[in-house]
């Protein structure tokens, strides 16, 4: 059995003024699929995010055991070529702004997956390192000639660098940081790890795009918290690190709701510049996420049940963490015919929560439907290139971003 830690106190200040802005029931892991006799075994357990008033983190406040989790993780973008464009433009960016003219230069990446970052990074001359706790991912990377140590990051983890004399230029999370249970034992780590002119990159879910796309399904167990512009400069500052750069990749070239910064450990505070001290958002920033997301839930819910009537078979398209999440918020997913992933892990699977099963592109050609709803929306040129190979239209390809907004007609 999964065991679950409640908490009482802010991960980042330790404070107690939390209060709770919205409850996903009865949620499941994103990434626990099953098979046909397991459906209805998976894990499952109510996601509370809670409002520190003290700090303005965005947060859960309770932590899942992860390590069975993690054992056999596979979620890779490798097959995206918009992600491989992205995972390149990041390696160069870092180089050309911060190391150009420096020849031996080294990176440790934290939460490294199949290593496809960091053999960007190798490419254009880093001595690379990751570091990752699903076992099957860090094979394949290691396999694939990114040196990668399998585990997870911990105190340890800096006390065995720290005999080896180990030092990083760059230490780089991409969509890790925030699922760290202590994100704040983390920067204290790795502000040790960093050499002189070192820097610390990170990429998280932005909080203020969650809320402006309505995307409650980035809400999972996994994640510990959110950020946006504002509280992530606050929390680093607490660790003596100041965020120097926003604004590392353009906006147009990131992945969907991408927050990205550099920071370095303390500088001058008056040399930075007024964008990088935004604003605390006001109480009803937080009130009209709560109203939107459930809300969105109910739009969905009732395109499904049109669908449904009218005698239209939908289909989902994309089994990461948005479709699954999203489908397990549904009380009516099961109206859904099958859940589309170009790549997925394997045959006959489900995703957990909804009991939907999971099939490729070829499935399409003897099960036809009339209309295909996409979670992973930040690929959706990509998808519709694809789907336009089996005979479907634009008309007939929407984005469930759209559906939570404007509803079903």
């Amino acid at each position: 059995m999964t065991k679950v830690k409640h908490l009482k106190r802010c991960r980042v200040c330790n404070g107690k003024n939390l209060t709770k802005i919205v409850k996903l029931s009865k949620m499941p892991f994103t990434d626990e699929f099953m098979t046909f006799k397991n459906i209805g075994k998976e894990f499952l357990h109510d996601i509370n995010v809670f409002l520190c008033k003290d700090c303005q983190v965005v947060q859960t406040q309770h932590d899942v055991e992860v390590n069975k989790y993690y054992l056999d993780y596979q979620y890779s973008v490798a097959h995206s070529k918009i992600a491989n464009k992205f995972m390149c433009l990041l390696a160069n960016n870092i180089n050309s702004f911060y190391f150009k003219k420096i020849s031996k230069k080294s990176i440790l990446e934290v939460g490294s997956g199949d290593g496809k970052q960091l053999h960007q990074f190798k490419k254009i001359g880093f001595d690379v390192l990751g570091y990752e706790p699903s076992k099957i991912l860090s094979d394949i990377a290691n396999k694939n000639k990114i040196k990668t140590i399998n585990g997870l990051f911990t105190k340890d983890s800096l006390n065995l660098f720290k005999a080896q004399k180990k030092y990083f230029d760059v230490i780089l999370l991409t969509y890790t940081f925030d699922h760290l249970p202590n994100p704040g034992e983390f920067l204290d780590i790795s502000k040790k790890l960093l050499k002189k002119n070192g820097i610390l990159v990170v990429e998280v879910h932005d909080l203020d795009k969650i809320s402006k796309n309505n995307e409650f399904c980035l809400f999972e167990h996994e994640h510990s918290i959110y950020l946006n512009k504002s509280s992530a400069t606050k929390f680093l500052r607490k660790y003596d690190l100041d965020i120097i750069n926003f604004n590392l990749i353009e906006e147009k070239y990131r992945r969907a709701n991408s927050l990205i910064f550099v920071a370095k450990r303390k500088v001058d505070v008056n040399v930075q510049k007024k964008e990088l001290l935004p604003k605390n958002k006001t109480s009803k920033f937080y009130f009209d996420l709560k109203k939107n997301i459930y809300k969105g839930i109910r739009n969905l819910e009732k395109y499904s049940s049109f669908n449904k009537k009218i005698g239209k078979k939908v289909a989902g398209y994309g089994a990461g963490g948005r479709g699954v999440m999203t489908l397990a918020s549904m009380s009516n997913s099961k109206n859904f015919k099958f859940l589309i992933e170009k790549n997925p892990k394997s045959q006959n699977i489900y995703a957990p929560g909804s009991g939907l099963q999971i099939v490729n592109l070829e499935h399409l050609k003897e099960n036809p439907v009339d209309e295909i709803l996409v979670f992973s929306f930040g690929y959706m040129d990509e998808i519709k290139k694809d789907l336009k190979k089996y005979g479907y239209q634009n008309n007939q390809i929407k984005s469930f971003i759209d559906i939570m907004k404007d509803g079903y007609v």
